[in-house]
C-alpha cells in the first residue's frame, strides 16, 4: 500500500479506532454464529436428519464464517501494519465473552468441566488473533503483499481449527466426537475453511489497495 493510500485513510479512522471498529465487526460475527448458526443449528437440523442435536456447543459457524472472520482480522493488519493489532481486535470479544460464555456454558447449562474453561475460550480467541500477527510478521518479505494476506488468513484459519478442536476436547463434559460434530465434519468442513481463509485474506488485501 502506498503512504498515498495509508494518509487516505488514516485522517478517517486512527489506529485505536480503527481496531475497535474490526473488534465490534469481529463481536457480530461470533454472536451471529453463537446464537444462530450453532445455538438453533441442532433444533433446525435435527428434523431433516441432518446433524444430531449440538446442544448450542458445535462451533460449525468456524467453518461457514471463516471468510469473515479472516477478512474483519486480516484487513486491519495490513491498515495499521504494527505488530498486535490481529489480537487486540479479538479484545471485544475476549472481553466481553468473560460474561456471554460465563452465563449461558457454566451457569445456564453446565456444559463446562470448570469456570477455567471461561477464561480458556477467551484466550483462545486471542491466540487466533496473535497467530495472525506472527504470521504476517514473519512471512518471507520477498512474498508479495497478495500471497501474505492469503497465507495469514489461511494460517490464522488453521490455528482456529486446532484451538476450537483443543477447546471442545478439553473444556466441556461431554465430548463432541459424534458424526455430526465439529471434528466429525472435518473431512468437509476443514478444506472449506482454509479455502475461505484465504479467500478472506485475499479480500482484505484487496481492499486495502483501495482505502
Amino acid at each position: 500500500m502506498s503512504n498515498t493510500r495509508q494518509s487516505y485513510f488514516a485522517w478517517r479512522l486512527k489506529p485505536w479506532q480503527t481496531i475497535l471498529f474490526f473488534g465490534i465487526l469481529l463481536w457480530f460475527i461470533y454472536g451471529i454464529g453463537s446464537f444462530t448458526l450453532d445455538y438453533y443449528a441442532g433444533g433446525a437440523t435435527r428434523g431433516f436428519w441432518v446433524f444430531p442435536n449440538v446442544g448450542g456447543i458445535g462451533m460449525f459457524f468456524v467453518y461457514i464464517l471463516s471468510f469473515y472472520i479472516a477478512l474483519v482480522v486480516v484487513l486491519p493488519i495490513l491498515i495499521i501494519r504494527r505488530f498486535g493489532v490481529g489480537l487486540a481486535v479479538y479484545l471485544p470479544y475476549a472481553i466481553t465473552g468473560l460474561y456471554i460464555e460465563y452465563y449461558f456454558e457454566w451457569v445456564a447449562a453446565r456444559n463446562l468441566v470448570s469456570p477455567w474453561a471461561v477464561v480458556g475460550w477467551c484466550v483462545i480467541g486471542l491466540l487466533i488473533g496473535l497467530s495472525a500477527d506472527l504470521a504476517y510478521r514473519f512471512l518471507p518479505v520477498r512474498w508479495s503483499e497478495r500471497s501474505r494476506a492469503i497465507t495469514t488468513g489461511v494460517v490464522m484459519g488453521v490455528v482456529n481449527f486446532l484451538l476450537v478442536i483443543v477447546a471442545l476436547t478439553f473444556f466441556y463434559v461431554e465430548q463432541q466426537s459424534s458424526p455430526g460434530s465439529f471434528l466429525g465434519v472435518a473431512y468437509y468442513g476443514l478444506p472449506l475453511l482454509i479455502v475461505n481463509s484465504g479467500f478472506g485474506g485475499y479480500t482484505a488485501y484487496a481492499i486495502s489497495q483501495n482505502v
